[in-house]
């Protein structure tokens, strides 16, 4: 399908004042032109990430930076097909997976969305719609372990919000990677992670469990905020500690210094590679996503607030029919 058979527009789902869930609106696109590099993909589905919710709120850098960019057309998480190209290693019919545009230029709540060759890689022609709960989430979880976080064998690792979407992943990773480790949830999400295999199970509201721990040489938040900084006062000794949630990273880093922990916050780097493993480990079996539900991507508003009312653990999946 070349460029010029293609729509002239199409329609996404795009935050068109900062705010509630029902900021989000259906709007119409014009057709976008590629420049060097980019290809377009027609979007099969996407999926939702907390950055998604906090940018549509007005929250963290990606919202400021958008601020007069209104409206903005949400979502990294994406799956579907290249229709034009102007890539050499990504032709037209290819079925690609990706971060598409993080973290400022997004998109992926849109029929049509623009990437790059860092952005995406292939997948088989019989690909499901679930592999794009992947990409975000399975960047954070492997850089933030390993990249940043160091992890190495035999190393103890707390994972703070592991019944989530990246927490979820970062068990299995990190269990793969022969570590100790230290899950931290609900304790009705227990069971469920207690199927990954060998894991201490810490419920994130007994506090006096976290006193009981004396040590652990990473700590992987993913919830950041008061609870993470009454958690981390329990314990005595932290090697390092990656934050994932950008709008209290600062504070989370500072509440450890006095620990003499070597202390960071985190965004994804687009990695194809790592991507590209990722998903090959998905699709033989060896990683298993959290997949919540499935919706239609003209209610992404009302996904957001079940998001973020917490009645949802795991990823939403936007179907695009």
């Amino acid at each position: 399908m070349s460029q010029n058979k293609l729509p002239s527009y199409f329609q996404a789902m795009a935050v068109t004042e900062f705010g509630a869930p029902d900021c989000l609106k259906l709007i119409r696109c014009d057709m976008p032109t590629l420049g060097p590099d980019q290809v377009l993909i027609k979007t099969i589905a996407a999926s939702i990430n907390p950055i998604d919710y906090k940018t549509r709120a007005g929250l963290g850098w990606a919202a400021a930076q958008n601020s007069d960019n209104l409206p903005f057309v949400l979502g990294y998480d994406c799956f579907g097909d290249v229709v034009a190209s102007n890539n050499a290693d990504l032709a037209i019919g290819d079925r690609v997976v990706g971060a598409v545009g993080f973290p400022l230029r997004a998109g992926a709540y849109g029929e049509y969305v623009i990437a790059t060759s860092a952005d995406v890689v292939k997948v088989s022609l019989d690909q499901t719609h679930d592999i794009c709960a992947l990409p975000v989430a399975g960047l954070t979880a492997a850089q933030g372990l390993f990249t940043l976080g160091q992890l190495t064998q035999g190393e103890t690792v707390l994972i703070s919000g592991a019944a989530g979407a990246v927490g979820y992943l970062a068990v299995q990773l990190a269990l793969q990677a022969s570590a100790t480790v230290i899950a931290v949830a609900h304790r009705r999400d227990h069971a469920r992670l207690s199927a990954l295999g060998d894991v201490t199970l810490v419920d994130y509201n007994d506090l006096d469990a976290f006193s009981a721990i004396e040590s652990v040489e990473l700590w992987f938040d993913l919830i950041g905020g008061k609870n993470a900084i009454m958690q981390l006062g329990r314990v005595a000794k932290i090697k390092r500690l990656v934050t994932v949630p950008t709008i209290t990273a600062a504070a989370i880093c500072d509440n450890v210094t006095t620990k003499g922990t070597v202390a960071q916050g985190m965004l994804i780097s687009p990695d194809a590679d790592l991507l590209r493993k990722l998903t090959k480990m998905v699709e033989n079996a060896q990683l298993k996503l959290n997949i919540a539900k499935y919706m239609n991507f003209t209610q992404a508003a009302l996904a957001h607030q079940q998001l973020e009312s917490g009645e949802i653990k795991g990823k939403i999946v936007l179907e695009f029919n």
